[in-house]
């Protein structure tokens, strides 16, 4: 079992807690998300063409009925500490283990978490009719958090906030930089 009830652990995935410590006839079961991340291993999932997702994103800024077909501008979320690189080109739903099943105009992308503070599905963003960048909550444990020039605000559940470049974004405890890409 991994970090979490529903997480498996395959034998790759296993790392010593300290490398004096383990033997490969005795490794330690911690499973590190950092530790197959340069490897880009199942990072991220983008909807297939005609996909309608499930009817949880109903209402939310996955909804097909909120987001924009085409965005005007692409945006990145940049982690230097895990050194994930998240391009923001269409929604986006974020977590430890997000779901596949989203609508097309959206991808998925698990967070390097070595932290584990994010929930499986934890937040989303996404471009409005008019283009306008929004963050979602999907009510996770330890929160969504917007750190701008006037101090961190939350990021409510069921109350999605304009997210405006460039500007930080806390997930849980990973903290991005969230900026606006050259065209």
């Amino acid at each position: 079992m991994g970090w979490y009830a529903d997480d498996a652990v395959e034998t790759g995935m296993l790392v010593p807690e300290h490398p004096d410590m383990a033997t490969s006839e005795h490794p330690t079961a911690i499973p590190d998300d950092s530790f197959n991340a340069h490897l880009g291993d199942d990072l991220e999932y983008t909807a297939e063409e005609g996909a309608e997702g499930g009817s949880e994103w109903d209402g939310t800024v996955l909804s097909t009925a909120f987001m924009k077909k085409e965005p005007r501008k692409s945006y990145r979320l940049v982690n230097e500490i895990t050194g994930q690189n998240i391009l923001v080109d269409m929604g986006v739903l974020m977590g430890r283990k997000p779901s596949q099943d989203i609508p097309q105009g959206a991808k998925s992308v698990r967070l390097v978490d070595p932290t584990r503070t994010v929930s499986r599905n934890h937040a989303a963003i996404s471009f409005d009719q008019d283009g306008s960048v929004w963050i979602e909550d999907y009510g996770s444990l330890n929160g969504t958090y917007v750190i701008g020039d006037d101090g961190e605000r939350q990021v409510v559940k069921g109350t999605p906030t304009v997210l405006t470049a460039p500007c930080k974004v806390r997930i849980g405890d990973q903290i991005f930089d969230f900026e606006a890409t050259e065209a």
